[in-house]
Parts: structure tokens; sequence; C-alpha cells
């Protein structure tokens, strides 16, 4: 779709700039309703669709960038959670009770959403129960390091959030893109079809707004 609008954008372009300033075509033009206003009109939706195609590739830009530093974030929490959570498996393999608040049974969940609430469980049920916190302290994990483990799981909440705004604001950047390019890509059309009406005798002229006439 994004190749199509700049195509689109550098067709119009020539078409409505050559049809305002080259005056022999603007007068046959004009004679057939497309005057200077008309062409200003399309000229304006021309601009418009060229900002907002801009701002879209900036927000989808955006978008990429937000997503790539959440999967850092993931992998960068992961490397001190799952230690965390082998020796939690090992330390409370005989307490169902334990084992069931921390979530260490099963397979870790993949989708971003899920695999956020489960560590954060995890990380917030251990280090408000000072028993399991002192069987993980036998093992080697403090509760200071258990609580760099949170803290970057809370990284992850945080970007998480980031990316899901720049989700939102790229998809509405390509929708609001999509929508001046159907507009003006109308405009276009309808300006093309008299215009080779209105130069049918001037091939030269057609050339220049960039239609190449049937041979």
């Amino acid at each position: 779709m994004s190749k199509e609008i700049d195509a689109l954008i550098s067709k119009a372009s020539v078409a409505i700039t050559n049809g305002i300033q080259q005056e022999p075509i603007a007068t046959l033009l004009s004679e057939f309703g497309y005057t200077p206003e008309r062409l200003a009109v399309g000229e304006g939706l021309l601009n418009t669709t060229e900002q907002l195609n801009r701002l879209q590739i900036k927000e989808d830009g955006e978008q990429k960038e937000a997503t790539s530093v959440l999967n850092h974030s993931i992998k960068k929490a992961n490397v001190v959670y799952m230690p965390h959570l082998k020796i939690a498996r090992i330390a409370f393999k005989n307490d169902v009770n334990l084992s069931t608040q921390l979530e260490l049974r099963g397979e870790r969940k993949q989708k971003q959403s899920a695999w956020l609430g489960q560590t954060k469980v995890f990380y917030n049920n251990l280090l408000a129960n000072p028993k399991a916190l002192e069987k993980m302290a036998s093992f080697g994990q403090s509760s200071a390091k258990l609580e760099v483990g949170l803290q970057l799981v809370l990284a992850v909440d945080a970007q998480l959030a980031v990316r899901k705004k720049e989700m939102g604001e790229a998809q509405n950047a390509t929708e609001t893109r999509d929508a001046a390019a159907d507009e003006l890509q109308e405009w276009y059309s309808d300006y093309i079809e008299i215009a080779r009406i209105a130069l049918a005798d001037q091939p030269q002229y057609l050339e220049m707004l960039g239609i190449i006439s049937p041979s």
C-alpha cells in the first residue's frame, strides 16, 4: 500500500503542478472546468496526503523501535528471571502452596502480556513471603537479587505500554493517510480523464502531465 501511495503522490504532483504552472495547459484545462481554483483543491489534497504519508512513516518507525526495545527488555529480564525460576522450583518442589502461588509449574507463557503477568506474580508473591525469601536466600538468592528481577519485569511492563501506544498511533496514522490518499486518487482520476479530452490534440501537453497518449 505504501508503494502505491508513493506512486500516486509522485504522478499527481507532476500532473497538478504542470497543470497549474504551464499556462497553455492551464488555459485549455479551464475550458473544461479545471480552473485555477479547482486545481488548487487537488493541490490541497496532494499536500495533505504528502504530509500524512510522512507522518505515517514516522509513526511506523517509532512503532518498530518500541517493539525492538520491548523485545530487548524481555530478553534482558529473562536472563535474570529464568535462573530464579529454576532455583524456586528446586526450593519449593515439595510445597504445593508456593508452587501454585508462584506459578512454578508448566511451560512459560509466550504471549508478551501473559508472560508479564506470570513473572509479576512470581516476584510479587515471592517478595511478599518472608519464609519463601529465607528459603531462596539459602540458595544464594537474596531479596535484593530478587528485587532486581522484579524491576526488570516492571521495565518490560512500562515498555509494553509504550509499544501499545505507538501501535495505536501508527494504526491511526495509517488509516488517516489511506483515507486522504483515497480522496486524492478519486480527484486525480477524474482530472486525468478530463485532461485526456481537453488536451487530446496536444500530446506533448499530455506528456507534461505524465499522461502517455496511446499510439
